[in-house]
């Protein structure tokens, strides 16, 4: 009689930590973060430039304590602009800064090495992923945007869950331009 009840008592203390680590497991997982709320930074050439363009850096951190599977990485709105080169800076120095205005197509040497977006990428605990991109003005528009730079993660369990920097990084021409026309406003 005592050892059914041992077995018994076992097999229920046993579903109690089944079920909590499950329901531990389900609970959608931390991963990447950013501290950026939002905002705009814009730069302008003179009137008669021709390759009016910048590059724009941002970071997402892992403060987990495991790793982070990123999936994807895209840019949500391009507004005016062309997108000519998006990758990962693995190690930029800390003064990098977020746009830099130049028809230089070499990225800043801040910026450090780049390397191409692809699946499979993985954030290490405590680590950074260090989105670097570039973008042209389009020859018959005065100004534009990139804006809302958009990760992909997913979980051990295989759950995809985005994060994203909404930040915009406008570029263009001449003095007089509106707010909305670098991506400072609007939609």
């Amino acid at each position: 009689m005592d050892r059914g009840r041992a077995v018994v008592g076992a097999s229920i203390v046993g579903a109690l930590v089944l079920a909590a680590g499950l329901a531990i497991e389900l609970a959608p997982a931390r991963g990447l973060s950013t501290d950026i709320l939002g905002g705009c930074v814009s730069g302008t050439f003179p009137d008669d430039d021709s390759d009016a363009a910048a590059w724009f850096l941002t970071e997402f951190a892992n403060d987990t304590a495991h790793d982070v599977h990123v999936r994807t990485v895209r840019v949500d709105t391009v507004q005016g602009v062309r997108l000519e080169h998006l990758a990962l800076a693995p190690h930029p120095t800390a003064d990098a800064a977020g746009l830099t205005v130049t028809e230089d197509a070499a990225r800043p040497s801040e910026y450090g090495r780049t390397v191409p977006v692809d699946s499979g990428l993985v954030v290490p605990p405590h680590g950074h992923l260090d989105v670097v991109g570039r973008f042209v003005l389009d020859p018959d528009q005065r100004a534009g945007f990139v804006r809302a730079v958009v990760v992909t993660e997913q979980d051990r369990l295989g759950r995809l869950r985005t994060v994203t920097d909404p930040s915009a990084y406008g570029v263009g021409r001449g003095e007089d331009l509106e707010p909305t026309e670098l991506g400072c406003e609007g939609p």
